[in-house]
């Protein structure tokens, strides 16, 4: 088992990150400032966004009670994390996005995780999708953990990423010492990390509320640009091959049986309807695979997935093309929107 510094708050940063969403992130850097148990250092790192005045909005606000950091260039997603690693003097690093927040007690609960759970390199908390006003949605995404305190091994990491960004703590070190984040990545960078650190090192994850995700669908999101591209089943697929590999170097052989993986997560027909005219040729070919391998939800979900297969890629770009254009309208029509 690897040695770790405990997790006290004198050892812990927390990492806000931001591009150009100055409408959350107050909200963000205030549950990360108003914890339980504070921590030694609460730091924006700003990815060269557009708005000049950014920092001077948020210094306005929190003053010497944060470090602002600004990129000197975009470096993007994952390589934003990496720059928040470079910057952490503290050996547990926690990033936050700039539209979540952290719960009060997210530091103290990772403090009595670590404790029931010691020696690992990862630990994260539960979290629930809410909206701008904080109300839970009924989108969720993992359920919690069955115990208090339960160990995670790679096996929970093969089928999804149970983990958030948000509410997630880790041990730089550990990270440094794997290369840090991907900066290539364009979609899993962070399941990819999570992967690799419990295989090396371990992880635990606590029933306990970590963080509150926003479960808005902005276009200037990331996930939101792979879901139009529709490169997001495909980048899926690459992490899990990434996984089965390193589950056959521990001696536990894995198949990928992408018909097992589409009963869990369907192909969603709104996606092909919305954004299918935007796909590459070959990616709209291989989301319609993936689709006739996914199962039936219901009646609904059945009567479009047969239409869009009688449709096929061509069928499928022409209906897009046709709600693209008329998709105001309609809401109109339908919705008053």
């Amino acid at each position: 088992m690897s040695t770790f510094v405990p997790i006290t708050p004198d050892q812990v940063t927390i990492a806000v990150t931001v591009y150009s969403r100055r409408q959350y992130i107050k909200r963000a850097i205030a549950s990360a400032l108003n914890q339980t148990q504070p921590v030694a250092r609460v730091m924006v790192v700003e990815d060269c966004g557009p708005d000049p005045t950014l920092q001077d909005f948020v210094k306005a606000e929190f003053g010497d009670r944060i470090e602002y950091i600004r990129n000197p260039k975009r470096r993007g997603l994952f390589d934003n994390w990496n720059a928040c690693l470079e910057l952490c003097k503290t050996d547990w690093l926690s990033i936050l996005h700039d539209d979540d927040y952290l719960a009060p007690a997210f530091i103290e609960t990772m403090i009595e995780l670590s404790q029931t759970a010691p020696g690992c390199a990862l630990y994260y908390g539960h979290y629930t999708m809410v909206d701008e006003q904080g109300a839970p949605l009924r989108q969720t995404g993992p359920p919690p953990v069955k115990t208090r305190a339960q160990r995670i091994a790679l096996p929970d990491l093969f089928v999804s990423n149970p983990l958030p960004v948000s509410g997630t703590i880790f041990s730089a070190p550990a990270v440094r010492s794997l290369g840090g984040f991907n900066r290539h990545s364009q979609f899993a960078g962070d399941w990819e990390m999570w992967a690799k650190l419990v295989a090396r090192y371990g992880g635990a994850a606590s029933q306990a509320q970590a963080a509150s995700l926003l479960g808005h669908q902005g276009m200037d999101r990331g996930s939101a640009v792979i879901e139009r591209n529709g490169r997001k089943y495909a980048l899926d697929y690459v992490q899990r091959k990434r996984i089965a590999a390193m589950l056959k170097q521990q001696g536990i052989p894995v198949v990928i049986d992408r018909r097992q993986f589409q009963r869990i997560e369907v192909i969603p027909l709104r996606m092909l309807i919305a954004h299918g005219v935007r796909m590459s040729p070959r990616i709209l070919k291989y989301n319609l695979k993936l689709l006739a391998l996914s199962r039936f939800p219901d009646w609904k979900y059945a009567l479009g997935k047969t239409l869009i297969t009688l449709l096929g890629s061509g069928g499928v770009r022409i209906m897009s093309k046709w709600w693209n254009y008329h998709k105001d309208g309609i809401a109109r029509r339908f919705w008053g929107a």
